[in-house]
C-alpha cells in the first residue's frame, strides 16, 4: 500500500501535513475528509525503505519513552503524536507517522506496527497485541524495552568479540602478501646464479608468481568473495551455513548457548505479556538464529500440542542441554515456567560470554602463530642460501 504526504487544514483552522497510506488518492482524501481535514495538497512518498526502519538502540529509545508517556496517562495517539514531533529529522520519523495515521485511522496499534516489519517484528507485534488485549499496554512495553536492552547487549557482545580477531587476521594477511611482494623480490638478486634447495626456490617462484599473476587471482578472490556473501545471504545459502557451523567443535558451543539465551528470553518476555504457551514458543523459535535447533524446539511443540510436557521433550533433543530441561521442570512442577526462563536467559548469558572469551582466547594465538610460521619460513628461505647448509633438500 502506498504512501501519501499531505499538506492540509485541520478543524481549528491550522496547517498541518504528514503521511498517511491508502490504495489511491481518491481513497486518501476521503480518509482525511472523514478526519474534517481538508487536503490543500497530495503527492505519493516512496516505500519505507530498509534505511528507514527502526532498529536498534533507536527502537530501544522508542519503546522506553512510548512506555513512559502511556504510564504517565497521555493518551496513545498523543504519544505518538509527541515523538513524532521529538524524532522529525530522523530517518525513521516516516515510520512514526505512519504508525500514528494508521492508529488515527481506526487500527489497533499492534496491526498499525504491523504493516512496518522491518521496524517492528512478529515477537514485538505479538506483545503490542496481547498488551492491548489484557489493558496493560504500558507494562508490556516495559518488559520490551528491557528485553530489547538485553537482546541489543548480546548482539554487541558478539560483535565486539568478532573484530579483533578479525583485524589481526587481515593485518597478518597483509604482513605476508608484503613480505612475498616487496621483501623477497627486493633481495633475489642475491641468489641469481647460485644453486638453491628446493624450499627457497619454491618461496622464490611463490613471490613470482604473486608479483606477475596478480591480474589472474585477485579478480577470482574478488568474485569468489563477492560469490560467497550474496550465496549466504540467501535463504539456501543461510541454511547451509547455519547447519554446518553447529558442527564445529567451539562454534557449537557459542551458537547453542546464544540460542537458548534468546529463546529463553523471548519465551519469558512473551509469556510475561500473557501469551499462551504456544503462541510463545511459535514465536520464540523464530528469534533463536539457527535452523537446527529451530527444528528441535519445532519436534518439542508438536508434542506439546500432543499433551507432552516442554522439559520432557527438551531431554530428549541433542542440541539443548540438559540443564534447560531439569530447571524447565521444576518450573512446570512450580507452575512458574516464566520466572525459570528468565533465570535459564540469564545462566546462558554469562555462559555466551565466557564462550566469546574463550573463543577469543584461543583466536590470537592461533593467529599469531600462523602468521609466525608463515614468516619464519619464509625468512628460512632467504637465509639458507647465506649458510653453509644451503645445499639441504627440503
Amino acid at each position: 500500500m502506498p504512501l501519501y504526504h499531505y499538506q492540509a487544514i485541520d478543524p481549528s483552522g491550522k496547517k498541518r501535513n504528514g503521511v498517511v497510506d491508502g490504495h489511491n488518492e481518491r481513497e486518501v482524501r476521503e480518509k482525511l475528509r472523514e478526519q474534517g481535514i481538508m487536503v490543500t495538497n497530495l503527492t505519493v512518498k516512496e516505500g519505507i525503505s530498509g534505511k528507514n526502519n527502526i532498529r536498534g538502540e533507536n527502537l530501544l529509545a522508542f519503546t522506553i519513552q512510548l512506555s513512559q508517556l502511556i504510564s504517565a496517562g497521555v493518551p496513545l495517539y498523543e504519544s505518538l503524536v509527541a515523538m513524532e514531533e521529538q524524532y522529525r529529522g530522523e530517518k525513521f520519523h516516516r515510520v512514526i507517522v505512519a504508525v500514528a495515521e494508521n492508529l488515527k485511522a481506526g487500527k489497533p496499534l499492534s496491526e498499525a506496527m504491523g504493516l512496518f516489519p522491518g521496524s517492528f517484528d512478529h515477537l514485538y507485534c505479538s506483545m503490542i497485541k496481547a498488551g492491548e488485549s489484557s489493558g496493560a499496554l504500558d507494562l508490556v512495553l516495559s518488559r520490551l524495552a528491557e528485553f530489547l536492552q538485553k537482546r541489543n547487549k548480546l548482539q554487541r557482545q558478539l560483535v565486539t568479540a568478532m573484530i579483533y580477531p578479525v583485524i589481526l587476521g587481515c593485518f597478518s594477511l597483509l604482513i605476508i602478501a608484503l613480505l612475498l611482494g616487496f621483501v623477497v623480490p627486493s633481495i633475489e638478486g642475491i641468489f641469481a646464479e647460485r644453486e638453491l634447495n628446493d624450499f627457497t626456490v619454491f618461496v622464490l617462484a611463490g613471490s613470482r608468481i604473486l608479483r606477475e599473476y596478480w591480474w589472474v587471482y585477485i579478480p577470482i578472490i574478488a568474485g569468489t568473495i563477492v560469490y560467497g556473501y550474496f550465496s549466504l545471504k540467501s535463504a539456501k545459502g543461510k541454511i547451509f551455513l547455519q547447519r554446518n557451523l553447529i558442527k564445529l567443535p567451539l562454534i557449537k558451543t557459542l551458537i547453542i548457548q546464544t540460542g537458548i539465551s534468546r529463546f529463553t528470553r523471548t519465551m519469558s518476555t512473551l509469556q510475561s505479556g500473557g501469551l499462551t504457551m504456544i503462541e510463545s514458543l511459535r514465536i520464540g523459535r523464530q528469534v533463536i538464529g539457527n535452523i537446527a535447533l529451530e527444528e528441535e524446539i519445532k519436534k518439542a511443540e508438536d508434542k506439546i500440542i500432543e499433551g507432552s510436557s516442554m522439559s520432557v521433550q527438551f531431554a530428549k533433543s541433542p542440541l539443548i542441554p540438559k540443564m534447560v530441561s531439569r530447571m524447565l521442570a521444576v518450573g512446570e512442577d512450580t507452575g512458574n515456567t516464566q520466572l525459570i526462563f528468565n533465570k535459564i536467559a540469564d545462566m546462558y548469558e554469562e555462559e555466551t560470554e565466557k564462550s566469546l572469551e574463550r573463543v577469543m582466547a584461543l583466536a590470537q594465538p592461533v593467529i599469531l602463530i600462523f602468521m609466525g610460521t608463515v614468516i619464519g619460513m619464509v625468512m628460512l628461505a632467504i637465509l639458507l642460501p647465506l649458510t653453509d647448509v644451503s645445499s639441504f633438500s627440503f
